[in-house]
């Protein structure tokens, strides 16, 4: 097992939700990774997980570490009826995950990446075309949610049928539901959200058994598992989880992208002189600001980790963020480097059987959105990271709005 020179599970008051450690997570990383690799938190001691290596053996072990606690964020009262599906893939563990995995992977992969490009590219053109060079636009308004929104759309076939506002509102809330404990406005918010949701998924559905089209939800529709049709629950939760996954990660991600491009000049020139460069530019974005900080793990019995012992049913939260930028295994770890050697072996999408079923989706979503931008605009300016409003969330980061300058 994966072994730490300095390991303790004294808790030493870390609070990863406090407003200090939201506005700029990574000092508090790198103080954990080199003193408490391996750590319980405040406030409810949640144990933490820092180090590359380590978060990458958790992901390699799902026999050990179970994903099944991940729908236990949505369940707000264990005695009422539940309203949210159960999120197939996300929350299972082998075998079950693998039988629902291939048959998303195919529709997923297969349908919904390469004809969407033009609408991608119309879509990024469309948007940009409306900027106003004398004044800032917020770009998360008037640009990541539109564009990533006006995509899911299209994937799930909900066209005009639910307006973008309706499916931001809703994977606002899903954002939300990370941050317990929930009162009963925003229980009764999230609940009539979701039977919303579920009602257009249903009626795709529906639509989708009498006249098959050559799409995502007909392939889900008409798919089976263990010889047997997936029931509307199911196909629901796994279109909740699609949308929500796939909306508000790609948007932070977005956003980071234009943030990076303002504060390194020097690295927008050469992305502006040599756009080949623009994959590159995506895997190191990836690791050097993930949208997703952590993901959550169910210990399934005791287990050690780097000389650690956790006890069985302890909720353990690999954080992604922090092995990113390990200075184990990248060199000069919070340098932003687009020549890095092996530049795509961050953990921002996972990694093994719980590597994200979207990732191939939102490189693409993120090349075609950026290519778009530079070939528009040549200067990009925006507040510092201390002047903007980050999202209040443990396990994503970005802002809520963005207010930029383009040229």
């Amino acid at each position: 097992m994966p072994i730490s020179e300095r390991s303790t599970h004294t808790r030493p008051g870390i609070y990863l939700q406090s407003p200090e450690v939201q506005a700029d997570p990574y000092p508090t990383y790198a103080m954990m990774r080199d003193n408490y690799p391996v750590c319980q938190v405040e406030p409810d001691g949640r144990w933490v997980v820092s180090r590359f290596e380590d978060v990458r053996y958790i992901f390699a072990h799902p026999e050990l570490f179970s994903a099944s606690g991940a729908d236990d964020l949505y369940d707000f009262d264990p005695d009422a009826d539940k309203q949210e599906p159960p999120r197939l893939i996300i929350s299972q563990d082998p075998p079950e995950h693998g039988k629902y995995q291939r048959l998303v992977n195919k529709a997923f992969l297969d349908k919904a990446t390469k004809p969407l490009i033009p609408l991608m590219r119309d879509t990024a053109q469309s948007l940009l075309a409306r900027f106003n060079e004398e004044t800032p636009v917020d770009f998360v308004e008037h640009f990541a949610y539109p564009y990533i929104g006006t995509i899911i759309r299209r994937i799930i076939g909900l066209d005009d049928r639910q307006s973008l506002a309706e499916l931001r509102q809703w994977v606002e809330l899903e954002e939300r539901v990370t941050l317990p404990p929930h009162d009963a406005t925003f229980v009764e918010a999230f609940d009539a959200a979701v039977s919303r949701q579920n009602r257009y998924f249903m009626e795709i559905m529906n639509e989708r058994r009498k006249h098959p089209q050559d799409d995502l939800v007909t392939h889900l529709v008409q798919a089976e598992v263990d010889g047997r049709k997936l029931s509307d629950e199911e196909i629901c939760g796994l279109l909740c989880l699609l949308v929500s996954a796939g909306y508000m990660t790609t948007v932070h991600t977005l956003s980071h992208a234009v943030m990076q491009l303002s504060r390194k000049p020097r690295i927008l020139a050469e992305l502006l002189a040599s756009p080949q460069l623009l994959p590159a530019f995506i895997e190191e974005l990836l690791r050097f600001c993930p949208s997703v900080l952590m993901v959550i793990r169910t210990t399934t019995q005791a287990v050690s980790i780097a000389g650690v012992e956790i006890p069985a049913g302890a909720t353990v939260m690999p954080l992604l963020a922090a092995a990113n930028r390990d200075p184990l295994v990248f060199e000069n770890p919070d340098v932003f480097d687009l020549s890095r050697p092996r530049i795509g072996r961050h953990l921002a999408f996972g990694h093994g059987v719980h590597t994200c079923l979207g990732a191939a989706l939102a490189r693409l979503e993120l090349r075609i959105a950026l290519e778009t931008l530079l070939d528009t605009y040549t200067h990009i300016a925006c507040p510092p990271d201390e002047d903007l409003i980050w999202v209040d969330s443990l396990f994503m980061r970005g802002v809520s709005e963005l207010p930029v300058r383009f040229h």
